[in-house]
C-alpha cells in the first residue's frame, strides 16, 4: 500500500493513539506508517454495542433461570462461542451445554476453574454469581 491511500481519520475509540500499517516507500523497502479510519471505528463501536447487548440479555436469561454466569461472563469478555471453546480447550457442543443453567449447576469445581481461569474472575464469583 502506497503512502497516499493510507487513511488519516481520527479514532475516537483508540483515544488519541494510532495504529500501524507497513507501506513500500519509493525503492520498494517496507516502513511503519500511522494511520487512523473512521469506518474501522464504527465497526469496533458497532461490535461493542452488540456485545453489551448480549450482556443485558444473558442477564435477563440468567434471573429467568435459563443462561448460566459462564454466558454473561462470555459475553462481558467480548468472546463468541468458538472463540470462548479455543480459550477453554474444550468442544463447543460441551461449552453450550455449560451456558445453559441445569447443566452449570452439574459441573464440577475443576471445570469451573477452567473458566475462572479465562475470565480472570474467582471460582465463587461464578458460583454465586449476582448482578
Amino acid at each position: 500500500m502506497e503512502k497516499i491511500e493510507i487513511p488519516q481519520e481520527e479514532n475516537k475509540i483508540l483515544e488519541g493513539q494510532r495504529k500501524v500499517m507497513y507501506v513500500t516507500d519509493s525503492q520498494g523497502h517496507f516502513e511503519r506508517q500511522k494511520y487512523g479510519s473512521s469506518i474501522e471505528e464504527f465497526a469496533t463501536q458497532t461490535a461493542v454495542e452488540e456485545f453489551e447487548q448480549l450482556c443485558s440479555e444473558s442477564l435477563e436469561n440468567i434471573q429467568r433461570g435459563i443462561s448460566s454466569p459462564i454466558e454473561y461472563f462470555m459475553y462481558k469478555n467480548r468472546m463468541d462461542l468458538p472463540t470462548l471453546s479455543s480459550v477453554i480447550g474444550m468442544f463447543s457442543f460441551r461449552v453450550k451445554r455449560h451456558l445453559k443453567m441445569k447443566h452449570f449447576k452439574n459441573l464440577n469445581d475443576k471445570i469451573l476453574q477452567r473458566y475462572c481461569e479465562v475470565f480472570d474472575i474467582t471460582l465463587d464469583e461464578l458460583k454465586d454469581f449476582r448482578k
